[in-house]
């Protein structure tokens, strides 16, 4: 199934498709930056170990590179559609399978492998390479960071796998790989395991420690046979799905109308199409995952590491806003929007569409989300401070996104110029509402002053940035990306 040539030349197709989204320095800049941020986490870990023992630091980084693996995997359960979407004029060689005589399968395991390749290259390695740097000025071994880069390799590689395995099992066999998942999960969770026991068996993690040559050969063939399990879950021959569907349009319209008049129609469609081609499951979990994601790992910092930090429900209500940039990043690409350049649209009328369909599932996923989190900690009494902060940062962030990236948020966002004025205008807002959700506790009455001053402030910025809108996109042309 493996082979060599169709290997390159996805990596080729892989740099050119990003290469022609931003320019040829991405993938430079960011691995660059990676570099940086590990470089200063490595010159800065004589004062980190008198906070946090080594043992806790490594035990965290393995989970979390293991979690990134789960999260990259996630492409599997959208293999079909990546067939059924083409990109405009862009087809990529995933695709080559309707013309050419290869499998798709085959196809799907190289892809795999390519993407696996992708991030433990321009991840993984500058990161190491950053404490590499960092050897410099605090005493770190070579010897260390080697056996620290096949370590963090192999987290990535088992969460990848299985991530990939169970996307591609729950595509294929829909709710019956979700209840067989949910049941094992609720097993172990009713079972009383020591949480921090089973996680410091991490296979990576024993490596790290014991150096065993057995183990790495034992997690590259578990990993490879997961791949090549998932790709038997892929159709061979991936055929858009057929489906009746009444008319739903006027009827729609009536509804949103109420509203917003004046984006009443554009808005019906977007949900029209959300919901028939099945890609609203896809956008809340993708919002959702995250959030589910940061709530495991400060139970985790908190019940099984025992940190003394106090992640108050305020706190979660600030990072929605943060993560809401991937629920706005799929909203404007649900659909490829070339073909508007036939229509009597304007880019700025589209954007503000996307807007408040990013509102609605705002309100229907991360309302409740927080409203759970309140309960399961005890502080329901925080939760209308917290809906406040939630939606004045998630607006704020909203409006920010749209101005500076309008509907081409997966690649204007990863673009160095414009990911350091978003950097700019957001990170130092929720730097200010996380250091305020910490300071609560001690003083309610000066933070919650300042979350309404600061949050007055989020609005009439989002109000500034909605504004010029037309000034930035008006008359621009509609594109791939």
């Amino acid at each position: 199934m493996l082979d060599v040539k169709i290997l390159k030349l996805m990596f080729k197709e892989e740099f050119r498709l990003q290469a022609s989204f931003f320019n040829r320095s991405y993938f430079l800049f960011s691995s660059l930056t990676i570099v940086l941020f590990t470089f200063i986490m490595g010159a800065t870990l004589p004062m980190l170990r008198r906070a946090v023992a080594i043992d806790d630091m490594l035990l965290v980084a393995h989970w979390i590179l293991l979690f990134y693996g789960l999260g990259v995997g996630g492409f599997a359960m959208f293999g079909d559609r990546i067939l059924e979407r083409r990109f405009g004029s862009v087809s990529l060689l995933l695709a080559s399978g309707y013309t050419l005589p290869i499998r798709f399968r085959r196809l799907f395991f190289l892809f795999y492998i390519k993407d696996t390749l992708y991030y433990i290259f321009f991840t993984i390695l500058p990161m190491v390479l950053g404490l590499a740097l960092a050897s410099v000025f605090t005493p770190i071994f070579f010897s260390s960071l080697l056996f620290l880069f096949v370590s963090l390799t192999l987290s990535f590689l088992l969460g990848i796998s299985f991530s990939v395995l169970l996307f591609a099992a729950l595509a294929r066999l829909g709710a019956v790989a979700l209840v067989i998942a949910a049941a094992g999960g609720l097993y172990l969770w009713f079972t009383g395991i020591d949480v921090k026991e089973v996680a410091a068996q991490l296979p990576s993690l024993v490596f790290y420690h014991s150096h065993s040559f057995y183990l790495v050969l034992a997690v590259l063939i578990t990993s490879l046979a997961l791949g090549a399990i998932s790709s038997l879950f892929i159709k061979e021959v991936p055929t858009p799905h057929e489906r009746k569907a009444k008319e739903a349009f006027i009827k729609l319209e009536r509804l949103t109308s109420r509203l917003s008049l004046k984006y009443s129609s554009m808005l019906s469609k977007d949900i029209i199409d959300l919901v028939r081609s099945g890609i609203i499951f896809p956008v809340i979990l993708t919002f959702l995952m995250p959030l589910l994601f940061l709530y495991a790992v400060t139970w985790f910092l908190e019940s099984v590491m025992l940190w003394n930090f106090s992640f108050s429900l305020l706190f979660y209500a600030a990072m929605v806003g943060f993560f809401c940039t991937l629920l706005y990043s799929w909203l404007s690409n649900i659909d490829i929007s070339e073909c508007y350049n036939s229509l009597p649209l304007s880019m700025p009328y589209v954007i503000r569409t996307k807007l408040i369909l990013f509102l609605f599932f705002i309100c229907v996923v991360a309302v409740p989300y927080l409203a759970a989190i309140g309960y399961l900690r005890g502080e329901t009494d925080l939760l209308l401070i917290g809906l406040f902060i939630m939606f004045t940062v998630s607006a704020y962030v909203g409006s920010v996104l749209a101005y500076l990236t309008g509907l081409f948020t997966n690649s204007y966002l990863l673009d160095a110029k414009i990911l350091l004025q978003f950097s700019l205008a957001v990170v130092p807002v929720l730097l200010a509402e996380t250091l305020l959700s910490f300071y609560y506790p001690i003083n309610n009455e000066f933070s919650t002053l300042y979350f309404e001053g600061l949050g007055l402030f989020m609005v009439a910025a989002s109000m500034v940035f909605l504004n010029r809108l037309d000034s930035r996109w008006k008359g621009r042309m509609f594109r791939i990306a």
